[in-house]
């Protein structure tokens, strides 16, 4: 949703970069502010209706007419129902800035047939979105914008499964600040959705019921070449209908990516949910809180890549785990997983010797060559700097980095280091399950022989360093467990 706001303002907001300069409202301005909008649309478009702007006392208003938008690109696979104009307001302010302003609703539905998805019917309603922001032409873009919505509501439609989903509403705020580096900007978004309600139906599988008191973000992206990325988007709404370009066409495409990379320096972005449940004919499964995390460097020769996970108050239903289990629940249960080193740089440049005037601008080598590019040594690591969980019964926290060679299947190397707190209350908890359940006591076993080549640290737990290197040499605490090949 918020990115669907943004996306509207930044549409709307390249035809302000060049009415930038504050001026008395009038029919003139408003002639010459509805050229700069539709000049970035196809002559048909433009010439439709689908945005038209008048004077309105101190401000413009702004109307996009979405149906005749959609009239240029629905065809027999795909269709939409319900548009209404919506409607924007511009207004001239001090030192060359601009304020925008909305207040919205929608409640639309869709068909699709597309490839060999089956018929879908979909459908979107916001009972409000109501929006205030404040455009800066010195970076192209907006330097702040808060979101409210109320009663979000979707629901997609199919043979093979239903999908209805709600929010009681959303708010949001958008800032844009500038760094030390010319000409790019940090963008800062954070907000709130509360009330989430998610069903998931199907004929041939359970019904799942997915409720949340409320779901928080954060995003942000750092030193963002935001001209550079405006000039790329324009080229783009402006080529969007178009099947090949030129070989000029072409040239100037790739010249504009060029000039945008790396994009952003680094990008991140974080989501919490709330009392989470879920429900399913087995019962329920309940959690405090659950966290997300990603992030990402730009578009260069070392990018990398990495994502985090963590749950807390994990409470099953005593349907979906038996009673005598319900200890090795956890309580907390953490994720952290990265992928270095890739060289994306050198991939983008395999993918700009495409020739866009082709219906197929890559070939299948050159398909190859940016898998290829990507993990230039002919391996990929990936990091795992937590991996851990607790309960009443055990506490274990295992970090390190495996590699594996995608040519070579059986090939791997692995450095880990695994930490066990309360290590002999697990054993007796596994001990004692065995009594009634006989295929714990190999478990057990091998618990104990593990404990054997333990390391205690000085906070007492029991500590495991492994190593596995690709010539088959397996190592615990400097014990060759196994020999090379």
């Amino acid at each position: 949703m918020r990115s669907n706001v943004l996306v509207a303002a930044a549409v709307f907001t390249l035809g302000l970069a060049v009415t930038s300069k504050a001026a008395d409202v009038s029919e003139q301005g408003a002639k010459e502010l509805r050229g700069v909008l539709t000049q970035y649309l196809s002559r048909d478009l433009a010439d439709s209706g689908f945005i038209t702007v008048k004077p309105a006392t101190n401000r413009y208003e702004v109307t996009y007419d979405l149906s005749k938008f959609f009239d240029k690109i629905s065809s027999s696979n795909f269709s939409i129902a319900g548009l209404k104009p919506l409607m924007m307001f511009a207004a001239p302010m001090d030192k060359g800035l601009w304020s925008i302003d909305g207040d919205n609703s929608l409640e639309i539905s869709a068909h699709s047939k597309l490839g060999d998805a089956p018929e879908t019917d979909i459908t979107y309603s916001l009972a409000s979105l109501v929006y205030t922001g404040v455009f800066d032409p010195a970076i192209s873009y907006l330097r702040s914008m808060d979101v409210t919505a109320k009663a979000i509501k979707m629901s997609s439609k199919s043979a093979a499964q239903t999908v209805e989903a709600s929010f009681d509403g959303m708010n949001s705020k958008f800032s844009a600040t500038d760094t030390g580096k010319a000409g790019t900007v940090d963008f800062l978004s954070t907000g709130t959705m509360p009330g989430f309600y998610e069903k998931i139906s199907a004929p041939t599988t359970p019904t799942v019921e997915v409720r949340a008191d409320s779901i928080d973000f954060d995003a942000k992206a750092t030193s963002v070449p935001i001209k550079e990325l405006r000039e790329l988007a324009r080229f783009v709404f402006a080529h969007v209908k178009a099947k090949t370009l030129s070989k000029s066409g072409g040239d100037k495409f790739k010249a504009l990516i060029r000039e945008a990379l790396p994009v952003f320096q680094s990008l991140e972005e974080t989501a919490s949910a709330n009392n989470l449940s879920i429900v399913t004919e087995k019962g329920k499964v309940a959690l405090k809180r659950v966290d997300y995390s990603a992030h990402m460097n730009g578009v260069t020769k070392a990018s990398s890549v990495g994502f985090g996970l963590k749950a807390e108050g994990l409470k099953l239903d005593a349907g979906v785990i038996p009673a005598d289990y319900q200890p090795l629940v956890p309580d907390t249960a953490v994720l952290e997983i990265g992928v270095p080193d890739m060289d994306l740089a050198a991939a983008t440049d395999i993918l700009l010797e495409a020739d866009f005037s082709k219906p197929e601008p890559l070939s299948k080598e050159q398909g190859d060559r940016i898998g290829q590019a990507v993990f230039p040594k002919g391996s990929v690591t990936v990091d795992f700097p937590k991996i851990g969980a607790t309960s009443s019964v055990y506490d274990f926290e295992v970090s390190g980095s495996v590699t594996g060679y995608p040519k070579q299947k059986d090939r791997y190397s692995l450095q880990a280091s695994i930490l066990a707190r309360d290590y002999d209350k697990t054993i007796a908890f596994i001990q004692n399950a065995a009594k009634t359940d006989a295929e714990l006591n190999q478990v057990s076993f091998v618990m104990m022989m593990a404990k054997g080549f333990a390391k205690t640290d000085p906070d007492g737990r029991q500590r495991w360093d492994v190593s596995a290197t690709d010539d088959g040499t397996f190592i615990v605490n400097g014990q060759v467990i196994k020999a090379p090949k």
